[in-house]
């Protein structure tokens, strides 16, 4: 028994292609084409997501109109996000993604959420993917796809429900977040001055990345923290850790990390010495006061504007620029600021750490409760100790 498989399409009533065009965006509209840019952490981010009408909706879903308990997966760029249409039933699917319809009486739509989104399915999903110039899977492919032997409809159910009240755990923290966030900048706006400015390099130490060499990067954990690239570092959006035991420009904790190429103006806040590469800066306050500099950064996104294409393919700001740059300056108790601003953004820290937690022990409880090798009381007693 286990070693048998199913297809996916023999436990969905549908899987159906998206249009293979754009959707017309309508700043108006209360719909959304979720496309792979919105596919993100198993959740649709609606900030990247294109808002459209009725219209529009109505033609992207002409071939089936989503409802709730249907999911999209992506199958290119990248390959495999995969999320839940929502109770409001809002969303089309936006190119690059397919709609699956689970057949209740074959699978729960939640636990088939969990699978498809495991690390053995990812694989599966990439190694199909490979061998193609950019990354891609065809709608022939995903109905094809092979899933392990199914345990019973109530098994399936029981063991969502166990990785659901995790998932909705990281859900209140990302919310938790995001108030935090809102507040912080609602209280540095309340501050910021309509005309009085300061250079950069009159109140923060900028050092721009350099990535050390390829060959001294390692993942056994004995080395300096490395945060690739310009997206998805710090604890705001925490990601993978590189290492490197050769360690060239580093950040310290408390240092406001910034992207200094497109996208220019990305912020985040190191919570550990941390090596920065390329595409990357660090912003250390040398008045005392980081959680101010980083909040005045964020407040202020017009001021990347002019690096956002610089003449160059790709927009960036360079070490002069960066250090030259003209920012608002906070007026009032500046200490009072500081310390409502630095314990904000704790919450936030706190929260960002402990749905790593959670995610981490989904992600070992998944495998193991899929195979049958944990029993699903024993999960239910570890993660009620969790919560």
């Amino acid at each position: 028994m286990k070693h048998e498989t199913v297809s996916l399409e023999s436990v969905c009533m549908a899987i159906v292609d998206c249009e293979h065009k754009t959707a017309p965006i309508d700043e108006s509209g209360d719909y959304f084409a979720v496309g792979t840019p919105a596919m993100r952490d198993g959740v649709i981010d609606y900030s990247q997501a294109r808002r459209i009408s009725r219209d529009t909706f109505d033609a992207w879903t002409r071939r089936m109109r989503p409802k709730t308990g249907d999911l999209l997966f992506a199958r290119e760029a990248p390959v495999g996000p995969i999320v839940r249409v929502p109770d409001e039933e809002n969303v089309a699917p936006g190119q690059r993604t397919v709609l699956l319809r689970p057949d209740a009486e074959r699978v729960n739509s939640e636990y088939l959420f969990y699978l498809l989104g495991s690390r053995a399915m990812q694989r599966q999903f990439h190694e199909r993917a490979a061998g193609s110039t950019v990354l891609h899977l065809n709608v022939a492919d995903v109905r094809t796809f092979k899933l392990a032997a199914l345990p019973t409809i109530a098994e399936q159910r029981a063991i969502a429900e166990i990785l659901g009240a995790l998932d909705d755990k990281i859900a209140a923290n990302r919310k938790l977040i995001r108030t935090a966030d809102a507040l912080a900048l609602t209280l540095v706006r309340s501050r910021l001055s309509d005309s009085a400015t300061v250079a950069v390099s009159e109140v923060a130490l900028v050092t721009m990345g350099q990535s050390p060499p390829g060959e001294s990067f390692n993942e056994e954990g004995n080395g300096t923290v490395f945060y690739q690239g310009n997206r998805d570092f710090g604890f705001r959006s925490p990601t993978n850790r590189l290492w490197t035991v050769d360690p060239k420009r580093m950040a310290q904790a408390g240092d406001t990390l910034m992207s200094v190429r497109a996208p220019v103006g990305e912020l985040n806040v190191a919570t550990e010495p941390t090596c920065i590469g390329r595409g990357l800066a660090s912003l250390r306050s040398e008045v005392g006061q980081p959680s101010i500099l980083f909040h005045t950064l964020k407040a202020s996104s017009r001021l990347w504007e002019p690096f956002e294409s610089g003449g160059t393919v790709f927009g960036s700001i360079n070490g002069k620029e960066l250090n030259n740059l003209q920012i608002p300056v906070c007026e009032g108790n500046l200490e009072e600021l500081e310390t409502g601003l630095s314990e904000l953004d704790s919450v936030v820290r706190s929260a960002e750490a402990e749905s790593q937690t959670l995610a981490v022990t989904r992600d070992a409880l998944l495998p193991r409760l899929m195979s049958g090798e944990l029993r699903v009381r024993d999960a239910e007693r570890q993660v009620e100790e969790m919560l």
